[in-house]
């Protein structure tokens, strides 16, 4: 079912090329809102096996890069990968105490952890949750990617080592602490990657509540722009 759709668009959009091409403005519009809806028909659907939760994530990580000169529509498929990710990541599961003290995700009969790894590895986002104590309970790869360093080099570590100690007093912790007392944080800033290429950055901040529904860390979400493509 997924995978016909996913053709269905592939056949659409060719479509659409080819009467943009003969300049063709009425078979333009009938089939720019098939593809729409065929989009939003995507999007809605709810899959379950590992590949398709990752064609699914895949197809609309796709359309954010084809359409990556389009800041509206890049930052409309990128929403829809985040709401993705939320849909097959339950933030509402709780964290239980590892024997080593940290705190992990609860492991239901039938799960497999590596389902919602690849969901949020899938997003062109920069993910984070961040405990009370300001410790990384979970980073993913493009996080990883932007510090240079491995998923697993995160978690247990405190949050000002790897954005140092200024950055976390006067940016990051205020606005966790907001965050931590039931607040939905977003604010921008401007940062730098190791090698020195400059980016705007959006954080976003969601509370992250325990099984008893109480606040026990923060989820992070970083959409990133080059500075670069901005001006260009």
């Amino acid at each position: 079912m997924l995978s016909g759709l996913i053709q269905q668009f592939e056949r659409l959009a060719n479509e659409l090329v080819a009467a943009a091409y003969h300049e063709d403005e009425a078979r333009v519009d009938r089939i720019d809102a098939r593809i729409q809806e065929l989009i939003d028909r995507l999007f809605r659907m709810r899959v379950h096996s590992r590949n398709d939760i990752s064609a699914q994530i895949g197809f609309f990580k796709r359309l954010a890069e084809r359409n990556c000169e389009d800041g509206s529509s890049v930052r409309r498929y990128t929403d829809a990968m985040t709401a993705l990710f939320e849909r097959y990541m339950d933030l509402n599961a709780g964290l239980v105490p590892r024997d080593d003290g940290l705190m992990v995700l609860p492991l239901q009969e039938g799960y497999d952890p590596s389902v919602q790894e690849m969901a949020l590895d899938c997003l062109q986002e920069r993910v984070a949750i961040i405990g009370l104590d300001y410790r990384y309970i979970y980073c993913n790869k493009r996080n990883a990617d932007f510090h240079e360093k491995r998923p697993s080099d995160f978690i247990g570590r405190h949050l000002s080592e790897m954005i140092d100690m200024k950055r976390f007093q006067t940016r990051a912790k205020p606005r966790l602490d907001q965050c931590f007392d039931g607040a939905c944080i977003s604010y921008d800033y401007e940062i730098a990657d190791a090698g020195g290429q400059m980016f705007d950055v959006n954080c976003r901040m969601t509370p992250f509540p325990g099984a008893d529904g109480t606040i026990i860390g923060a989820v992070l979400i970083l959409s990133m722009q080059s500075m670069f493509a901005r001006v260009s």
